[in-house]
């Protein structure tokens, strides 16, 4: 393109239909750069984490997570009642997707986490709960290693789209 195209395009006169096409690329950049934005952040978002008993590694820092996830979830709703929506469905869908999936399990893990920590206190804190509750010792010893197992894969990857797809997470 050079100047003469522009002379030529008499832009006074097409001035309404410049504006229109100027206003449209406005609009679709801001989608552009909310989706671009979403990617970078989770390409990149690690959990963080605690060293917990020399055992593993828990997760902390759960306010921050949840209040990115949050907003981006928000930001994909505010997209959807885009009028330039549709040019980015297919990038837009799987992303919220991915989200809603995130934030579930968060918020189970957060659940899981926090009564793990607590009976783990009440299992191995004590001598006598071995011997008074065998069953339910044998069987929260399972627990621990699992959850043992899986926070250190956690802690090997702690990215957290390389966690989200770790095996048999749910």
């Amino acid at each position: 393109m050079v100047l003469n195209n522009l002379w030529q395009a008499d832009l006074v006169k097409n001035n309404k239909i410049v504006a229109e096409i100027l206003n449209e690329a406005r609009g679709e950049l801001i989608l552009e750069e909310f989706i671009r934005n979403i990617k970078d952040c989770w390409a990149k978002y690690e959990l963080e984490l605690i060293r917990y008993q020399n055992k593993c590694r828990l997760i902390k820092g759960w306010d921050d997570l949840f209040v990115q996830i949050d907003e981006h979830i928000n930001n994909i709703a505010s997209m959807k009642m885009s009028p330039y929506y549709k040019v980015f469905e297919e990038e837009i869908v799987p992303w919220d997707e991915k989200l809603q999936k995130i934030r579930i399990t968060f918020d189970n893990w957060i659940d899981v986490q926090r009564r793990y920590v607590y009976l783990e206190g009440i299992f191995f804190g004590s001598a006598d709960i071995k011997s008074m509750l065998t069953t339910e010792f044998n069987k929260f010893r399972g627990i621990d290693n699992e959850f043992t197992s899986l926070m250190k894969k956690v802690a090997q990857k702690p990215t957290v789209l390389d966690v989200m797809a770790i095996q048999s997470l749910q």
